[in-house]
């Protein structure tokens, strides 16, 4: 599967995780609703792998919350995390874990499907939020490249 793929599954898993944090249910209680949501807004049911690696994200995220909220909270400098809009919260925990558990997806994916996703779903300022933490967080691992530097500075 073609990680430019992967973004139907990458909008399943934010919509299951919201769905999820709003609700204060546990996954099995909103995949069902979510799943119909999508087929409503896609005319069609989401393929059988995107359904499976957006439940390995979601699962991912579950399993690691802690360390993903650690992360986020480090790297978003004077913003209090309950103070950060839950949805922006929820793409970048898909990110990060991407970065950490996906090695076959590349970095510049990552950061563009988050930008993208964040521009659709949330507010005007939240893709310049998400690709600054992004960029400090990937800065930071080394996961870089110069040339890409380069550009996150100009």
């Amino acid at each position: 599967m073609k990680s430019m793929n992967r973004r139907s599954a990458r909008v399943f898993a934010m919509e299951l995780l919201y769905s999820m944090e709003i609700t204060k249910q546990p996954v099995g209680n909103c995949v069902e609703g979510v799943l119909m949501s999508m087929k409503e807004a896609l005319k069609k049911e989401l393929p059988a792998e995107m359904k499976c690696y957006g439940m390995s994200l979601v699962d991912l995220i579950q399993e690691h919350r802690a360390e993903l909220d650690t992360i986020i909270a480090g790297k978003a400098q004077g913003w209090d995390l309950d103070r950060m809009a839950t949805i922006d919260k929820i793409i970048l925990s898909i990110a990060l874990t991407e970065l950490q558990y996906q090695p076959d997806v590349p970095v510049k994916v990552v950061f563009e499907e988050a930008v993208q996703i964040a521009n659709k779903f949330s507010t005007e300022d939240s893709s310049r939020f998400i690709n600054g933490i992004l960029n400090q967080y990937a800065r930071d691992k080394g996961m870089l490249a110069k040339n890409e530097r380069a550009e996150e500075n100009q």
